[in-house]
């Protein structure tokens, strides 16, 4: 074919062009077209849908959750050791060391259950099928731990207790709850609602925490005590573990879920580890969350406070109610606070509260009255932080998110509910062995003074500690600024090496 120009008269020379030099233009324009549509469809992968406010039903279901999942969880936390040591007969320093024991294995198991939620791909969603189907199975395995057969041996009792302790902790609660804490991240992106949910979340929890520890005693005494009151006691409570968080799996939404920023990108246990533990905002909300649930000795040494320092174990219910009441109430105006003066700044104030408040009650640990002024000013101060948590790992979330283009919405959830579930362990077996340390004799009439001191030291000393080490975490977390930001490059699929990386170091 021969060679041709077109050479008219008034152009540019650049624009005479031959026949040769137009299909190699018209090449060069398809490659082109192709990159921009490759990277027009990472944008696409890496965007979640805009922000999408949430209606007040569908927090209020949400939360729902978080009430049935303590129906489980607090139960076995507030009431374990007593059960065991005073019906069963087994003495509380094993008891402290198969909590330790299954809530070490615990953090383990949620490491992995984070990435088997961020490869979940169901109708349902990521983690709502988790939420839904463990649910009945941690109920039932909740009233099993209270009806240890009379007929094992104290061997056979260990191994029973051990091994129904171990597939609560360790399997069905960790899959309920890391599944259900991530929902947090996976409802929405706005972060106010996040704080709201946070709020709500435990609005319902707190009221659930409160009911369980004010009235199972009555509710025990009431079905005839014994072991015949705790199988009664134990079978509501599983109903009230199942029902709620059923509704919730199965109601909730997901509507935001990160994507993958290539097609084929792995999100497996090893990379998502590293990207985690590299970041020094998530291990700063790991910390915090360990504090948090180390703080909560108060939880296991409570009902031995009222029954052995007050001489009255129906006392429990007061101390229960100055802890817990004024948090549920607080949290209806935490998003608020949240939204005026930043969730740092309330925070920090909140806890400075709670420093007065451990010295009042260290002060007046044996006045009852001014023993119940202090927890209130304490469940006060520690609100805005309650209210926070989740929101705060849901933005750790995003921002690890932003640095690495790995989503992480499961794991994050998974690694600081390791967090949660080894400072429990820890706060379990504390209350144990420092009960036995101290001399602690089951169903005596009276304490030594070592046992009492033991008592004082889980109610007040060690949680001020915690309270002491989790201001000084949060006074390194200074990631709050930037969120917007880095939620409006999220938003544009400017995420790993596309990031703005002088934004937040």
């Amino acid at each position: 074919m021969a060679n041709f120009s077109f050479d008219c008269k008034g152009l540019h020379p650049l624009l005479k062009i031959n026949k040769y030099d137009w299909l190699h233009l018209d090449g060069e324009i398809n490659k082109e077209v192709g990159r921009l549509e490759t990277a027009q469809q990472e944008v696409n992968n890496t965007r979640t849908i805009p922000n999408q406010k949430l209606h007040m039903s569908e927090k209020l279901t949400f939360g729902l959750g978080d009430f049935g999942a303590n129906y489980s969880w607090t139960f076995i936390a507030s009431f374990i050791t007593i059960y065991m040591t005073d019906t069963v007969g087994i003495a509380a320093g094993i008891i402290g060391t198969i909590i330790l024991i299954a809530r070490i294995s615990d953090g383990f198991t949620d490491l992995f259950m984070g990435t088997v939620i961020d490869n979940t791909n169901s109708k349902m969603g990521k983690a709502r099928p988790w939420v839904f189907w463990t649910a009945p199975i941690l109920g039932f395995l909740t009233f099993a731990l209270f009806n240890v057969p009379s007929s094992l041996g104290q061997t056979g009792k260990i191994i029973y207790i051990f091994l129904v302790y171990f597939l609560i902790s360790s399997i069905f609660y960790t899959a309920n709850n890391v599944a259900y804490s991530s929902l947090t991240s996976f409802m929405t992106n706005v972060k106010k609602d996040r704080v709201s949910l946070g709020s709500i979340r435990f609005i319902f929890a707190n009221v659930a925490v409160l009911s369980i520890t004010t009235f199972t005693t009555y509710i025990v005494d009431a079905f005839g005590g014994g072991q015949k009151g705790w199988t009664a006691t134990s079978a509501i409570y599983a109903l009230l573990c199942a029902v709620p968080l059923m509704i919730t799996g199965w109601y909730v939404k997901e509507r935001n879920i990160a994507k993958k920023k290539y097609e084929g990108q792995k999100t497996s246990f090893g990379p998502i580890l590293k990207v985690l533990f590299t970041d020094k905002y998530f291990i700063l909300a790991l910390v915090l969350y360990l504090l948090w649930y180390l703080r909560q000795t108060e939880n296991g040494i409570r009902v031995y406070y009222a029954t052995y320092i007050f001489g009255n174990e129906d006392v429990m219910g007061l101390l229960s109610m100055a802890a817990l009441l004024p948090m549920v109430i607080g949290l209806f105006l935490a998003p608020k606070l949240a939204a005026k003066f930043g969730v740092k700044k309330s925070v920090n104030t909140g806890l400075a509260i709670s420093i007065v408040a451990y010295a009042i009650m260290t002060i007046f640990s044996e006045n009852l009255t001014l023993l119940i002024i202090g927890l209130v000013v304490n469940a006060i101060g520690l609100v805005p932080l309650q209210a926070a948590l989740s929101a705060i790992v849901a933005d750790v979330g995003d921002l690890v998110y932003w640095k690495t283009g790995v989503p992480v919405q499961g794991s994050v959830f998974s690694l600081t509910s390791a967090g949660m579930k080894i400072g429990q362990g820890i706060t379990s077996a504390l209350v144990g062995w420092s009960l036995q340390f101290g001399g602690y004799m089951a169903s005596a009439s009276s304490q030594s003074g070592g046992a009492i001191f033991a008592m004082k030291t889980m109610l007040i000393y060690f949680p001020l500690a915690m309270v002491i080490l989790m201001l000084i975490t949060m006074a390194l977390l200074k990631y709050e600024k930037y969120l917007p930001q880095i939620k409006d490059e999220i938003q544009l699929g400017r995420i790993g090496d596309d990031r703005s990386k002088s934004l937040l170091k």
